[in-house]
């Protein structure tokens, strides 16, 4: 905002205070009011703000020519079937085997002394010579006989029994069921149709603010009192 001021000269005058009552005045003094100073003030005021518009460009058209599809590609399909053949092969007809054999244990009964209570030392009460006296009795060692059977273990031993083989007629597959595809291409025809070559287009315009000169009056000055000094003949 430009603002110019024009200021309005005005009469001087003093701010000071009278002399208090009494004695020989030796300077006086009247009041006087100074009034409110005004000026007028310029102003550039906006009128209208600035603003955007979009302005709408058409789009432009024209014609090209494309290939489109008539008839899709198509696949078909031939089966051909599997191949066999006969032959011969060796087959199993029973498999070796590992059969155990052993022969049976031999038993014999043998006879041989054992002990059947060993040494051992006891007391007991004796009359020796008509005195009765308990005495220390050694007790010799028992034997007997008896039967034992002794076994001899007998043998084992492994027999092998080779495996036996036969033949066999059989249909073996030389090529399996299968299908050979075939291809038909697509098929295409050439049109011709309208195009967008320029899409529509909006385009901002700016449209500047718009301003205008207003004058005003403002106060540059609020009103005020003071004093004057006045000259009196004879007086002061």
């Amino acid at each position: 905002m430009k603002i110019s001021v024009a200021l309005a000269a005005t009469a001087g005058f003093l701010a000071v205070t009278p002399s208090l009552a009494g004695g020989r005045p030796t300077a006086c003094y009247e009041p006087v009011q100074a009034p409110a100073l005004y000026s007028t003030v310029a102003e550039d005021v906006l009128v209208r703000p600035g603003r955007v518009v979009y302005d709408v460009v058409p789009a432009r058209y024209g014609y090209a020519t494309r290939e489109v599809l008539v008839e899709p590609e198509q696949i078909t399909s031939e089966r051909i079937p599997a191949e066999y053949t006969t032959v011969a092969r060796q087959v199993l007809l029973q498999r070796e085997q590992v059969i155990r054999r052993s022969a049976p244990p031999v038993y014999r009964t043998v006879v041989e002394t054992v002990m059947i209570e060993p040494a051992r030392e006891t007391w007991e009460w004796r009359v020796i010579k008509g005195k009765r006296v308990y005495c220390r009795i050694v007790l010799p060692a028992r034997y007997g006989t008896r039967e034992r059977t002794i076994v001899e273990p007998g043998e084992s031993w492994d027999e092998v029994v080779p495996a036996e083989y036969g033949v066999e007629y059989v249909q073996v597959m030389l090529a399996p069921e299968r299908y050979r595809q075939h291809v038909i291409p697509a098929r295409y025809e050439t049109v011709r149709e309208q195009v967008v070559i320029e899409p529509e287009q909006t385009i901002a315009r700016e449209i500047p603010a718009q301003y205008e000169t207003r004058h005003r009056t403002v106060k540059v000055r609020e009103e005020r009192a003071g004093w004057r000094q006045v000259h009196l003949r004879g007086s002061c």
